[in-house]
């Protein structure tokens, strides 16, 4: 099989007054550069909050994280397209952008705001999310998208994952990329994924299971995940993006887990982050009081 990559999406990083914390997505995107991802995408549809910045906070964002990643590619995302969406993606190639993720759009003029995009001349991933899109698009009509535009990728996020990603076949032309925050990640391996975008605080762990991945041992990498499989449900959850944020936050790499929407979480919460984070051996350097 080809070389399987891991490209995660990141949060975005805020102080607790909720502006921009640059240097926090810089130490964001250097840990998981560290870790031995491929790659770096920043403001993806569910976990970067894109939807809640400024468009002129776009340009922060994505040279904050190209600034951390040390020089490895970096991915935007721009939101649900709509009359926005090329504006962003205008801020995003100017402040260092390697390529555009596109959400799938719904609508009748949806090939003609992808060709948009598509005319400044950036690599594009399309990104098939239908539960944060509402785009409920059959196989063959993101297979079709994908040829329109001359994706570089397609990002598949639906469960199960397979017939999608069976559509996309062998092309040498594209990647095939899963994501759901890994929690599909041995079936999107099977039916043919060549890497996958999903988000995770304690990215060494995952970077195990892709390595076992891309020497060929199947086994391996199933044993791997399993023993990861206790925090991917965890940050998976309905709060999951607080919880990923406050892990970071235990784990000394963002100052503070701060949403700009969304209530905060409860010490319940918090300290079952503490307690899953020791039990899959990541440290621990701000531990929440009584886990």
């Amino acid at each position: 099989m080809p070389t399987f990559r891991y490209l995660p999406f990141v949060p975005t990083a805020f102080h607790d007054d909720a502006t921009l914390d640059p240097d926090g997505q810089a130490a964001l995107a250097a840990t998981v550069a560290a870790a031995g991802a491929d790659g770096i995408c920043a403001l993806g549809p569910t976990t970067g909050e894109v939807e809640s910045l400024r468009v002129e906070e776009i340009g922060d964002v994505v040279a904050a994280t190209r600034r951390g990643a040390g020089g490895l590619p970096v991915g935007v995302g721009l939101g649900r397209v709509g009359p926005h969406s090329l504006e962003v993606a205008r801020r995003a190639a100017g402040s260092g952008a390697d390529l555009l993720v596109v959400p799938l759009p719904g609508g009748a003029d949806r090939q003609d705001r992808l060709a948009e995009i598509a005319d400044l001349g950036l690599p594009l991933w399309l990104h098939h999310h239908p539960t944060a899109t509402g785009a409920r698009l059959a196989p063959a009509e993101v297979v079709e998208l994908a040829d329109e535009v001359g994706a570089r990728a397609v990002i598949v996020e639906v469960a199960p994952p397979g017939d999608l990603l069976a559509a996309l076949g062998d092309d040498d032309r594209r990647d095939r990329l899963g994501g759901l925050a890994a929690l599909f990640l041995p079936e999107e391996v099977e039916a043919g994924a060549t890497g996958t975008v999903a988000g995770c605080a304690v990215p060494e762990r995952l970077v195990e299971v892709v390595a076992r991945y891309r020497a060929g041992d199947p086994s391996a990498a199933w044993d791997a995940y399993l023993e990861l499989l206790p925090w991917l449900r965890l940050e998976a959850g309905s709060p999951g993006l607080r919880v990923r944020k406050e892990a970071w936050r235990q784990r000394g790499v963002l100052g503070s887990a701060r949403v700009r929407e969304g209530v905060p979480l409860g010490t319940t919460t918090k300290i079952a982050i503490t307690r899953r984070l020791r039990q899959v051996g990541a440290d621990v350097a701000a531990p929440y009081p009584g886990s």
